[in-house]
């Protein structure tokens, strides 16, 4: 396991810095080109190990279709990609066997199962229940019956919406989605599913927060632009909030993007960063006269918006601020339990902070960090790699564990900071 010291020899920054490609998108994208079946061309489509493997899984898919052996899926710990391509290989001829890593293997799949078996799809639990691995019995048949709604719960993932939203284009008559349970999450990426698939030449209709129908036959450009990724540049914006100054230019970004993480731009208005949209890009900007100033406790709500909430945390905790960060319990479904691995790093770099499970919600006071030679664990997760390593800009020498782990979102991190100065 590798591991990286970082030191920034400028405090001011300036650069023009290529991000990722968004993957929520470039996985969207490869699934309904996928169900089109023909050739199109995905420009900028991202890098990301999640992407690689979707489409290496989607490739294997195609070529085992029909077949009477069992055919292993090995998503490893990637959320979207074993979600999506359970509600597709259900639908696919042949007996498919969805795995994962040993992360996955306790991250939750019932309500999307559920939902399926509820339309008669046969999906069998491997070991853990309603957790991965599965055998799932594809079933193209059912799409000959008059079966045109399904139910789900999207209360602990918007994936589970999003992976039946993209089987639509297989039922014939269209399908109805209804959203079950009081509590929805991250509704902007469920957005992002309907607004591509519009792109797609279906038509998408949402009825009192809880319906979800589409219909229209599929119709894809022969040429699509991945945009880059909204969530990737809030490492850049944290690590600008935290300088003493600069001006970055990120390309790829829009003001009227289908990413819901773009609300990070007016989030990052509380910590002196001002955001200017441009045609093909934007310019995030501190000026160094900005310092933070305390009024009230700041309060943030991650229900929509979860990947941002290291970033942001990370962020108030080294300019000292008083901050509670609710709507996180989301958190503890994803690459790790990212409430407590936020909550144990938070109080290793000696910032004061009080989780309450109950409420979803942790609350971070003004501390003073204590971050020399302190190295970061990142549990595994990518997020937790990039988002504390921006505290080298004020804590020169910070070692972060497992380098590797970017990979999965951000193949290009280290050498992006190399590009703002720092030395990795």
């Amino acid at each position: 396991m590798e591991t990286q010291a970082i030191i920034f020899e400028k405090k001011y920054l300036q650069a023009r810095v290529p991000l990722p490609s968004s993957k929520s998108l470039s996985n969207r994208w490869l699934v309904l080109a996928f169900l089109y079946g023909k050739k199109i061309h995905l420009e900028n489509i991202s890098d990301s190990e999640d992407t690689l493997l979707m489409q290496d899984l989607l490739e294997k898919i195609e070529e085992n279709e029909g077949e009477e052996k069992e055919i292993t899926l090995d998503c490893r710990n990637a959320g979207s990609v074993m979600r999506f391509l359970t509600a597709q290989v259900a639908f696919k001829s042949g007996i498919w066997i969805l795995t994962g890593n040993e992360r996955m293997q306790h991250r939750p799949i019932g309500s999307l199962v559920e939902a399926l078996r509820g339309i008669g799809i046969r999906i069998d639990y491997l070991g853990e229940e309603a957790c991965p691995p599965m055998k799932i019995f594809g079933n193209e048949d059912i799409l000959k019956t008059e079966i045109s709604k399904i139910s789900v719960d999207a209360s602990l993932s918007s994936q589970f919406v999003s992976a039946l939203m993209l089987t639509s284009p297989l039922f014939p008559r269209g399908l109805h989605i209804e959203i079950l349970g009081e509590d929805k999450v991250s509704l902007p990426y469920i957005q992002m599913t309907a607004q591509i698939m519009r792109n797609g030449g279906l038509e998408v209709i949402f009825i009192d927060g809880s319906n979800i129908f589409i219909d229209g036959l599929l119709q894809l450009p022969s040429k699509i632009f991945v945009e880059a990724d909204w969530t990737s540049a809030s490492y850049l914006y944290t690590l600008l909030a935290l300088s003493e100054g600069g001006r970055i230019v990120l390309p790829n970004l829009c003001d009227d993007s289908l990413q819901g993480d773009r609300i990070l731009s007016d989030w990052f208005e509380d910590f002196g960063v001002e955001t200017e949209f441009k045609r093909e890009e934007i310019i995030i900007s501190k000026d160094p006269a900005w310092k933070p100033v305390q009024t009230s406790i700041r309060e943030y709500d991650f229900t929509h918006h979860p990947d941002l909430a290291q970033s942001i945390a990370v962020c108030c905790a080294a300019l000292k601020l008083e901050v509670k960060l609710s709507g996180i319990y989301g958190l503890k479904f994803k690459e790790t339990d990212r409430i407590m691995a936020l909550y144990n790093e938070l109080v290793h770099i000696g910032v004061k902070v009080d989780l309450n499970e109950k409420e979803s919600e942790l609350h971070l006071y003004p501390s003073v960090l204590e971050v020399k030679n302190v190295k970061i664990r990142t549990y595994g997760d990518h997020r937790m790699a990039m988002a504390f390593s921006v505290l080298a800009i004020q804590y020169p020498g910070i070692i972060i564990e497992d380098m590797e782990v970017v990979k999965k979102s951000f193949p290009n991190y280290w050498n992006t900071l190399k590009l703002l100065g720092a030395t990795v």
